[in-house]
């Protein structure tokens, strides 16, 4: 495998990783695999980690790293992405045998209504490759060890498992397939895990998330956010404010992103009806003619002012084209320089 094929399983399952932490709030903390091992891999199961993630999830992240990793443009991507704080500390701690096995992954947050009395440990990734359980059951009991706690191994149904008896989240694995969580929906993702043996490749499970799916098309990473009622309100934390804002409207997010001689990404807002389409779309136009004031780099102001942005209905288009040189300043803008 090349060093750039290595470089893209790294960054996106780091960036995955990253995600899971921003989207909490919250340091993951025993999910985490952390040695090297030349035991040879299987994979004994065909199915996608998206077919296993529960119906009824808020965020659905899933990433075709083996796509990526054959892109024109994923050397350039994933080299970036690998030098992020995530994905060095997986690079450190896995070594590269490990990791650049992973094929497929899929990162959930479960519950449309998320609130603050959800733990942040309840969120679950599910990845697919040709390693086997050992080797992640060592790698999770080694890493468990180093940073002074007790792993405990146990047998879940087809799973081995691994967890810190001093800290929350669990890792469990057979060949082929890996799955990391906390609370009470560790094992809703195990349950689902075994139901679905054998019932061949699937898509998402949540017809909410299905659907935007299909509208945003295919691609090897395609991200979709079912917003739930009152999410504005809980992000503002003024509800007075948030009912007089137009994003108040919004109710899913949609993203997709090829990677191939470019970099191409779409995003789909959905909003309640047309007129709040309008008002968000009227916001967007209002942000733009105002880059001028903001202290941005004039490369990212350039490229914002080429966000092409379309309305059909209650949906917005939003689309964008970048080069290998324009994508480096939007990286550094999110991952730091």
């Amino acid at each position: 495998m090349s060093a750039s094929e290595r470089n893209i399983h790294f960054g996106l399952l780091g960036a995955s990783l990253a995600l899971a932490v921003w989207v909490f709030g919250a340091e993951w903390r025993s999910a985490e695999p952390a040695t090297h091992s030349d035991a040879r891999s299987q994979v004994t199961d065909e199915r996608s980690p998206l077919s296993i993630i529960p119906p009824g999830s808020a965020f659905v992240l899933s990433v075709d790293l083996r796509a990526l990793a054959r892109s024109p443009l994923g050397a350039s991507l994933a080299e970036r992405l690998g030098r992020s704080a995530s994905a060095g500390k997986l690079v450190k701690s896995c070594g590269e045998g490990l990791l650049t096995r992973l094929d497929r992954l899929a990162l959930a947050v479960p519950s449309a209504n998320l609130g603050a009395q959800e733990h942040p440990e309840d969120f679950g990734i599910v990845a697919s490759g040709r390693f086997s359980a050992a080797e992640i059951t060592r790698c999770a009991s080694t890493a468990i060890s180093a940073r002074g706690g007790e792993a405990i191994q146990t047998k879940l149904g087809s799973f081995d498992s691994v967890r810190d008896r001093k800290a929350s989240g669990e890792i469990a694995a057979k060949d082929g397939l890996v799955v990391v969580s906390g609370g009470s929906y560790f094992r809703e993702l195990l349950d689902s895990a075994e139901s679905a043996r054998g019932a061949g490749e699937r898509g998402a499970r949540d017809a909410g998330h299905t659907e935007l799916r299909r509208a945003l098309g295919q691609g090897p990473l395609l991200a979709t956010w079912l917003l739930g009622e009152g999410w504005f309100e809980r992000v503002a934390g003024d509800e007075t404010n948030a009912r007089l804002s137009p994003l108040n409207a919004l109710k899913t997010v949609g993203a997709r992103l090829d990677v191939g001689e470019k970099a191409e990404l779409v995003v789909l807002l959905e909003c309640a009806d047309s007129q709040g389409a309008t008002s968000i779309s009227s916001l967007l136009g209002e942000l733009r003619s105002s880059l001028d004031a903001l202290p941005l780099d004039p490369a990212l102001g350039g490229i914002a002012r080429r966000i092409a942005i379309s309305q059909t209905g209650a949906r917005l288009k939003l689309e964008l084209e970048l080069n290998q040189a324009e994508l480096s300043p939007v990286l550094d803008a999110l991952l730091g320089p």
